[in-house]
């Protein structure tokens, strides 16, 4: 199936989003991870599609063709921008899928947009319970798998440590495909008082958690599962870390169309 590219303009705001849409039936929205772009979800969107599902993909301002004002933006913010997307390409409430920081933006989305939302799938349920003292060599090599002055091997060895799983080599697109204006989502999620965000509403949740993730521990993933109880279905996803999407593609989609299957 295609993929096309269409820019939602939201002129009063002063904001346009770039979306990557595939496929045609219930509306999947997906928000990628810091400093990413919406073409990592490629081939989640493709499975998807099959499953009878169209999906949306978000460049956040900052990532292809997206822009807006960023200097002091907020999580709230970036909500507004998914409302707007859903509100002018969807007939309805919609599920939100976030990838890593893209978590947080689903969360707050469900949050302050809940008549936009079915279901929120978060992959991990990550940001809102951040302690660096945990996370050790992963924290300190994000920054260098962007780091263009750095060789590619470097690189490579840094996307080990912070993003894959031992044994997963990380693709050609993970050393592209990032986009430094749109560090401010990182500042946003920072600032953001969590405990406003963190439950996503109350809205049904999947929290899908890589067994191999060095950047959201599967300790933090079962706290936040227990916390917030018959809310969630959580799922742990063994050979995989915080990249997950270019690493278990297959797994992600048959579990997102399994979850909001159960919630149409």
């Amino acid at each position: 199936m295609s993929t096309s590219s269409t820019v939602i303009d939201d002129a009063d705001r002063g904001v346009q989003i770039e979306v990557l849409i595939e496929g045609a039936g219930p509306d999947v929205i997906l928000i990628p991870s810091a400093l990413r772009g919406a073409s990592d979800f490629a081939e989640v969107q493709e499975l998807l599609a099959r499953a009878g599902y169209r999906t949306i993909a978000v460049n956040p301002r900052g990532t292809g063709k997206s822009t807006g004002p960023m200097e002091g933006a907020t999580l709230s913010d970036a909500a507004d921008d998914i409302a707007a997307v859903i509100r002018s390409l969807g007939d309805g409430p919609a599920h939100i899928v976030g990838h890593a920081l893209g978590n947080a933006i689903a969360r707050v989305t469900a949050t302050h947009h809940p008549e936009l939302i079915k279901t929120v799938t978060v992959m991990p349920a990550g940001g809102h319970d951040i302690d660096h003292s945990t996370l050790g060599d992963a924290i300190k090599n994000v920054g260098r798998c962007s780091d263009t002055t750095l060789s590619t091997e470097e690189r490579l060895a840094a996307l080990r440590i912070a993003f894959f799983a031992p044994g997963n080599e990380p693709p050609q697109s993970w050393l592209d495909g990032w986009w430094p204006e749109s560090s401010w989502l990182t500042a946003a999620m920072h600032a953001s008082d969590a405990q406003e965000w963190w439950r996503a509403g109350g809205l049904p949740m999947l929290i899908v958690q890589p067994m191999d993730d060095t950047l959201c521990l599967v300790a933090s993933g079962r706290k936040t599962a227990a916390a917030l109880g018959d809310q969630v279905w959580y799922v742990e996803v063994p050979h995989c870390g915080h990249a997950i999407l270019p690493e278990q593609p297959e797994v992600i989609a048959d579990l997102i169309s399994r979850f909001v299957g159960d919630h149409p």
